[in-house]
């Protein structure tokens, strides 16, 4: 018998050879307490603290922000452009001195490695404080 995820557990009988409901399985692992953040645990029944993670996000201000939203974009930017522009020079110099493709390789790796360069001068003044 099929059976879709919007069934319900009541309604599909397969005897013996269900083993665990889905509400069991999910019962093993208790849900936080939202209204004092508390988890309560099953082996004790001691309450004990529900902590995501010990350490909390650094808090910087909505322009620190854009600033580093502005600075990953141009990166970005920067090297497709670099790339791009340098393959154009290098078709250019294949279409003048007929040495095709190897002015559009030279100008790929060319571009790439400004683009490299471009990249990584931005990308560090993006994590400098």
């Amino acid at each position: 018998m099929k059976r879709s995820f919007l069934d319900s557990d009541e309604e599909l009988d397969e005897g013996p050879a269900r083993s665990a409901s889905s509400s069991s399985i999910i019962s093993l692992v208790p849900p936080p307490n939202v209204a004092d953040n508390t988890v309560v645990d099953p082996a004790t029944g001691a309450e004990e603290p529900f902590i995501f993670s010990s350490i909390s996000p650094p808090v910087e201000s909505a322009a620190e922000t854009v600033r580093q939203t502005g600075l990953a974009w141009s990166a970005g930017i920067a090297f497709f452009a670099s790339v791009v522009f340098m393959m154009v020079i290098g078709w250019g110099a294949d279409l003048l001195f007929g040495s095709s493709p190897w002015g559009i390789v030279v100008g790929i790796v060319v571009g790439a490695v400004i683009g490299f360069v471009q990249f990584f001068r931005l990308t560090s003044q993006i994590f400098k404080k």
